[in-house]
């Protein structure tokens, strides 16, 4: 939405340089980084020209320019923060954002600029140490953003509602390419569907799902396979050596960790006993192409893996390059 806000510098309390901050196409990592300096010198007057620089934005804008300010405050500047009031509220604030899920943006975003501080934000925020220093370095990275969906959307064919987001930190600005995909399993691999021996189906509720085969692992011991989705967190994936689907596919270095609807409800919540399995999938959650989305009727052909529509599919592997070797962060969002 567009306004003004008060920004500037200051040499003694009190004392500030109007100027203007661009509604539309704000530069949050030069406001994060002139905030971060400006709380060694004075926290009170950064913190002032802070919510000034920030009150006519966007709330997701908001929120992109507090995770890039939080993850550029050294120690020093933490510890000077938290001799305010409004600093230690502040801080206070961000170790609780840490621990929600973050925004899903309205696409499309209206410069990369804004894009790539949204997901590199996401990333510094959410991602192991090693996965923010590679895209901080230029590296190459691929940032998931999952929307909770249930298994049995679409009649069990699945929906394309995350998203798989190719970034390449090279040069300030880097550069973002957003691709619709899924990272659930979608309810036409569960054995719940599946025919019950004496007719109808292994689990009534999925009757509107047309069975194709099982995939999953019976974590909680009940008989039946329970599937599973990649847990949120920070994986590497290389090029698998082989095609898989007939193209290019990817899979993860190491053994990955699952969630498991042991209810069948579709969903993956606390309500799921022996929800996570870390033994279960190995490195078998691969990413790789899905039905196509140009169709009347969509199938994601995920079992588990990551996903993007086969009609777009050349178009993120060229985004990827040859061979490639990238950190995948993926986040549950809202």
């Amino acid at each position: 939405m567009p306004g003004k806000a008060c920004t500037g510098s200051a040499s003694k309390r009190g004392e500030k340089i109007m100027g203007h901050t661009n509604s539309w196409n704000p530069d949050l990592e030069g406001l994060a980084e002139r905030f971060a300096l400006g709380v060694t010198r004075d926290p009170a007057v950064a913190l002032q020209q802070w919510h000034a620089d920030l009150h006519t934005l966007h709330s997701s804008l908001r929120a992109t320019a507090h995770r890039l300010a939080d993850q550029r405050l050294s120690w020093p500047a933490r510890i000077a923060l938290n001799t305010v009031p409004d600093g230690a509220r502040l801080l206070l604030q961000w170790s609780l954002e840490r621990q929600g899920r973050p925004e899903l943006p309205s696409l499309p975003f209206l410069s990369p600029r804004l894009a790539y501080a949204y997901c590199a934000s996401l990333v510094h925020q959410r991602a192991q140490p090693a996965a923010s220093a590679a895209l901080r370095e230029g590296r190459l990275l691929v940032l998931g953003l999952r929307r909770d969906t249930s298994t049995l959307e679409n009649k069990g064919r699945g929906v394309y509602d995350d998203h798989l987001v190719v970034l390449n930190g090279w040069g300030r600005r880097g550069s973002v390419h957003f691709f619709p995909a899924t990272t659930e399993p979608s309810a036409q691999y569960s054995q719940r569907a599946a025919s019950a021996a004496g007719g109808g189906r292994v689990d009534a509720r999925y009757q509107d799902v047309r069975f194709k085969e099982s995939h999953g692992a019976d974590v909680d011991r009940d008989g039946v396979l329970d599937a599973g989705r990649l847990l949120a967190g920070t994986y590497f994936f290389t090029e698998m050596p082989r095609l898989f689907l007939d193209d290019r596919a990817f899979w993860a270095s190491q053994a990955q960790t699952v969630e498991r609807d042991t209810n069948g409800d579709g969903r993956f919540t606390l309500a799921d006993s022996h929800r996570i399995d870390r033994k279960g999938v190995g490195r078998t959650m691969y990413i790789h192409q899905g039905g196509p989305m140009n169709r009347a009727t969509i199938n994601t052909w995920s079992a588990g893996c990551q996903t993007v529509p086969k009609n777009l599919y050349p178009t993120f592997l060229s985004a990827l390059g040859r061979s490639p070797r990238f950190f995948y962060v993926l986040i549950d969002a809202r």
